[in-house]
This record gives C-alpha cells, sequence and structure tokens, in this order.
C-alpha cells in the first residue's frame, strides 16, 4: 500500500468546531473531513467526489507545533435597532502538522500530482487558511504497512485513551491531551448536510505511552493511527 505524507506549516489556521456559535473556537489540528477536502479541491473534485474521497482515503496527524492560539473578536451589524453580538474567532499562528493518508496507489498517485499542480488553490482551514508548505519537498509517497504500537505521537481515539495512557513531554511549548469531537464525514438529506463525528484526542510537544497497543499504519515505518 502507498501513503501520502504532507508536511504544511500555515501562516495562520481556523478548523471551526461546529457546534459552538459566538465563540467560534478551532480545533488544533486539521480534522479528517478538512485534510481530504484540500486533497479534493487540489485534484478538482466537485462535491460527490469529495464524498467518495472521504470513504477511500484514511487519515492520521500527528501535530508538531500547535503554534500560538490568538482570538480575534468582531461585532457583526445588520440593520439599525437589531442587536449587536460581539463574536471571537480562535486562530492558531505558525503551527506545523503532518498529515498522513493511505489509500488505493493510483488515488495516493493522483493525489500527490494534484498538490505538486493543484486546479484550485490548496487552504487547510478556513478560506483565509493558505496552505503554506514546511519544506522544499513537503509532499512524499511512502510504502505503507500494518502494525501495532503504544507510543504515538498522532491524534488517536478517545477509547484508547480512557483505557490507560500516559503523556510523555517532549517540549517546554506543548499542548497537553484534550478530547475533541473530530468530523470525520457527513449526512446528506437534499442540499443540507451534517456533520458526524468521533472522539479522538490530540496533543502536541511529546507522545502518548497506552496501556493498550493500536492497529496503525506504519509511513514508511512511523507509526500514525489512521481514521
Amino acid at each position: 500500500m502507498l501513503g501520502l505524507v504532507v508536511e504544511v506549516r500555515p501562516i495562520q489556521t481556523h478548523f471551526r468546531i461546529p457546534y459552538n456559535s459566538l465563540l467560534l473556537d478551532s480545533y488544533p489540528f486539521p480534522p479528517w473531513t478538512t485534510a481530504v477536502g484540500m486533497l479534493a479541491g487540489a485534484m478538482g473534485l466537485p462535491e460527490e467526489g469529495f464524498k467518495r474521497l472521504l470513504d477511500e482515503v484514511r487519515y492520521g496527524v500527528i501535530v508538531e507545533e500547535a503554534g500560538s492560539r490568538v482570538e480575534e473578536t468582531a461585532v457583526v451589524y445588520k440593520n439599525p435597532g437589531t442587536p449587536v453580538y460581539p463574536i471571537t474567532k480562535v486562530l492558531y499562528h505558525r503551527p506545523y502538522y503532518r498529515l498522513f493518508f493511505a489509500g488505493k496507489d493510483e488515488l495516493i498517485e493522483k493525489a500527490y500530482e494534484a498538490l505538486l499542480d493543484p486546479v484550485f488553490t490548496p487552504y487547510l482551514g478556513d478560506s483565509e487558511s493558505l496552505l503554506y508548505p514546511a519544506k522544499r519537498d513537503y509532499a512524499r509517497i511512502v510504502e505503507v504497512k500494518e502494525g501495532e504500537e503504544s507510543t504515538l505521537r498522532s491524534i488517536i481515539p478517545e477509547e484508547a485513551y480512557s483505557a490507560g495512557a500516559r503523556f510523555c513531554v517532549l517540549r517546554r511549548n506543548n499542548l497537553t491531551p484534550r478530547n475533541y469531537r473530530m468530523s470525520v464525514s457527513f449526512t446528506y438529506r437534499g442540499k443540507g448536510r451534517r456533520a458526524v463525528f468521533k472522539r479522538v484526542v490530540a496533543f502536541a510537544g511529546g507522545y502518548v505511552e497506552l496501556a493498550n497497543p493500536l492497529k496503525v499504519l506504519l509511513f514508511d515505518g512511523e507509526p500514525v493511527f489512521a481514521f
């Protein structure tokens, strides 16, 4: 099996947590739907192609650096007499992510070629969060094998962490493990869609030692939990 490793370091990112309103909070990592959407845009896929890609690609992510958390507040004005509500938006400045994708060889090769010559400008998050490569060879194809591992740096399922885990800090500037509801797919009804969530634990600046090993994918030997 082939895998695609993509290393990015955007100037800023915002991955909206959709179940908040006046606080536009952000995941500190690209959710599955966002990362696959980046590939779909680069490949020039329509909505139906994006939906298929969600089913065909497995995804994992390592947060190398969470970046600096920044909040900006704006007031939305509608009409005279309408209540004015301040809205706070959370951004992460200069994060560093390593994204891992696995799937059929032909699909991974097409995704890699699309990132080198994208149909649409790649962005990671909202429309202000353009994709910036972390280095010159920011995307590469690697061999992927299956394995088991209890020491991981990638985000992991919440149930695996709850079964017993220890967070080992490597850097002073770290993100302690926290539980999130990550969007992994959508259900469609007419022209509308609703997100489907899975509970995950994300962290940065260290690694997690689990009580029980997880089935993982080895990207060129590096263990990553792939959803």
